[in-house]
């Protein structure tokens, strides 16, 4: 098994995103963490992983919270004793034009995506650094890659996680920790389908040279390769899981 003895954190875990990964986790042997603002949903994933034999937590926080960020970290080592895997993936999203956002708009979607993976990031890493290994798995976008019919404000989260990832990478790599990205294209969730309008859905559906919209599984995917010990020696790097977005 590919995480077998890790400890893994993965917020916004009654995602879709979400509880793939932690499917995808626990069949491949971590211990975990399940963190979301919907704790009675993450209580559910964990119970049904629990009964397959696993090893797991669910945890109720707001990422964009300091104090429940680090409670979430401190209920992860009172309960394993250490963390190896950070998955950022709490967030949201929505289409909107720049006239249509407003000030507070903006602060909470920035609050949740960006602040979010700063604070989660800012609370592991001592920790991973004491130990000299780790695997911080941020969720960005291919909207924050190239222009695409979104809201200005969730490009400029997402374009930011990219800068994060980059930057930490830099400065953790001495340490044996990897740091990296995952930026999806298009993907079939009840999020997605339920907060962007029918037109901008159908409008990024039609970038995708693939005939189908990607699943929470392709993310998952790459979410384990890049926290397993394959990627030993990729840092910094945002990998593009969009059905070819980029050359259609």
């Amino acid at each position: 098994m590919r995480l077998e003895s890790k400890v893994a954190i993965v917020t916004g875990a009654a995602g879709g995103f979400g509880s793939e990964i932690g499917r995808i986790f626990a069949r491949e042997g971590a211990s975990l963490v399940l963190a979301d603002i919907n704790h009675r949903a993450a209580e559910s994933l964990a119970n049904e992983l629990k009964a397959q034999g696993t090893k797991v937590v669910a945890v109720s926080v707001d990422v964009g919270d300091e104090k429940q960020v680090y409670a979430m970290v401190n209920r992860a080592m009172s309960e394993f004793g250490q963390v190896d895997i950070l998955i950022n993936n709490a967030g949201m999203g929505r289409g909107a034009r720049i006239q249509d956002i407003t000030l507070d708009d903006w602060n909470q979607l920035l609050r949740l995506n960006l602040t979010g993976t700063f604070l989660c990031c800012k609370a592991v890493i001592d920790h991973m650094i004491a130990r000299g290994y780790g695997k911080i798995v941020n969720m960005a976008s291919i909207c924050g890659q190239t222009a695409r019919p979104v809201g200005v404000d969730y490009s400029a989260s997402k374009s930011g996680i990219i800068g994060i990832t980059r930057t930490l990478a830099l400065q953790v790599a001495p340490y044996g920790i990897n740091v990296n990205a995952i930026a999806p294209g298009p993907v079939a969730t009840q999020i997605f389908e339920r907060n962007w309008p029918k037109e901008t859905v159908d409008k990024l559906k039609s970038t995708i040279p693939f005939k189908r919209e990607g699943t929470p599984r392709d993310i998952a995917n790459a979410a384990l390769f890049l926290s397993s010990d394959e990627a030993g020696w990729i840092t910094g790097e945002v990998i593009a899981v969009n059905g070819g977005a980029f050359i259609g």
